[in-house]
């Protein structure tokens, strides 16, 4: 699957979650950025030491964001914080 369909750009908010659980209890989410010509975004959310952290990162299609979400969830089961550093 390439690109956005019309599935994804047609719901508010994420459609799909990844409760990746492990030490830090991460949550990844894949939303479609409305009126984004097929962007997507990729959050995480976690907590370290009591602390709530989050980031996110834009990416150009879904395949990107999928590939991204589940490397982002394996880090955080793993309890491996995630770096969404941009290029």
């Amino acid at each position: 699957m390439t690109g956005s369909q019309s599935w994804q750009t047609g719901a508010p908010g994420p459609f799909i979650t990844i409760r990746a659980g492990g030490p830090l209890d991460g949550v990844v989410t894949i939303t479609a950025i409305a009126d984004g010509h097929g962007r997507t975004l990729v959050e995480a959310s976690w907590a370290q030491d009591g602390q709530p952290s989050s980031d996110s990162v834009e990416v150009e299609t879904y395949d990107a964001a999928r590939e991204i979400a589940h490397t982002i969830a394996n880090q955080l089961a793993a309890g491996t914080p995630p770096d969404l550093a941009r290029d």
